[in-house]
């Protein structure tokens, strides 16, 4: 039986999780001198609230290969003909998928370790259509060969309302912080082909929310748009806005609305939130 195993940043729900047996290994958070396991000893919620309100920047750590090796063994114990699909953030924003290639070489079972290039719910549309695959009883072939088409129909942004979380956690330069604060430059960043980048660049906040009104309008517009996820890191004020306006406009898309990861609050910051649709 082909089993699936993913990473804590997965934006899934508790139902998706139990329903398909998926399997979640925890990243870690590193701040102001504790560790903490995500979704384990500290959950979105409570570090949500850390986040908005200490000064000090939290860093993070992908999981230790022992880890994976554990969830592999553990899952093999049960079944010991299993073949185990592993799904895993973007190695744009963390190596976790590499370390799951290396504890994978460790087993004569076949597992795959898949790069998802995303994150969060754009993650979680791999792991759930491969999970669905396989009650189909499709192969292990199969499923890798067809995720690459789900890949590219992945529409994954991220409004970003300060540069600051970026720029400390290494994936902007301190020049362009530097700059977009003074300016109040606040972007909106895609992942696509496994890089995140800037996409567009608004003076102010209003500005911003206008380009999220924008998106939402042409999502409603285009007819092959069947889920939206709107992930937000403190404040769900606006995209629970722009999820009312869906459901009422587009009643047939399915529409989340939820806090993301930890892993994912610690690049965006508060005031962010990704806006993420197939």
């Amino acid at each position: 039986m082909i089993h699936v195993v993913t990473d804590s940043t997965a934006q899934l729900t508790s139902e998706e999780i139990k329903e398909n047996n998926i399997k979640i290994i925890p990243l870690q958070i590193n701040d102001n001198g504790k560790s903490y396991t995500d979704g384990v000893d500290i959950t979105r919620q409570e570090f949500s609230n850390r986040l908005a309100n200490e000064e000090g920047f939290p860093q993070t750590s992908q999981p230790a290969l022992g880890q994976f090796v554990q969830t592999y063994q553990e899952i093999i114990d049960e079944d010991p003909d299993a073949e185990i699909i592993s799904f895993h953030i973007t190695s744009f924003l963390s190596g976790t998928s590499d370390t799951a290639k290396t504890a994978a070489q460790q087993f004569d079972n076949r597992i795959e370790a898949i790069d998802s290039e995303s994150t969060d719910r754009g993650q979680s549309f791999q792991i759930l259509a491969a999970a669905q695959k396989i009650k189909d009883g499709k192969s292990m072939n199969e499923i890798i060969a067809e995720n690459k088409s789900i890949i590219d129909n992945i529409n994954l942004f991220v409004f970003v309302n300060s540069l600051e979380y970026l720029v400390k956690g290494g994936r902007a330069s301190k020049m362009t912080g530097f700059i977009s604060s003074l300016i109040q430059i606040k972007p909106v960043l895609e992942l696509k082909d496994n890089v995140l980048g800037v996409k567009q660049k608004y003076r102010g906040k209003k500005r911003l929310l206008k380009a999220a009104d924008e998106l939402t309008e042409k999502v409603i517009a285009d007819e092959s748009v069947s889920e939206v996820c709107l992930s937000y890191v403190d404040d769900d004020t606006e995209v629970n806005k722009i999820a009312d306006k869906i459901k009422s406009e587009r009643p047939d898309i399915k529409v989340i609305a939820q806090l993301t990861s930890p892993i994912v609050m610690t690049h965006v910051g508060p005031g962010g939130f990704g806006y993420i649709y197939k």
